[in-house]
């Protein structure tokens, strides 16, 4: 407000343009594609690492009965 009781406008930030409307929808969703292939990678790469590493203990154990440490 001035000092003679007038109200002043706020100084308000441009409007975006429609190409940068336009570049934060792509951004957005070129990093919502990337979350989910990577949330897909995971959700099948997990069991198979799973699986390997029960496979390894497998072996391991196998090799320890036949070849006991020490000998």
């Amino acid at each position: 407000m001035t000092p003679d009781g007038r109200f002043v406008e706020p100084n308000m930030p441009p409007k975006p343009t429609l190409g940068l409307i336009i570049a934060r929808l792509l951004a957005f969703a070129v990093l919502l594609v990337m979350a989910a292939v990577a949330f897909w990678m995971a959700l099948f790469i997990v069991p198979v690492l799973i699986i390997l590493a029960l496979a390894g203990y497998a072996v391991a154990r196998g090799q320890a009965r036949r070849r006991p440490l020490g000998w």
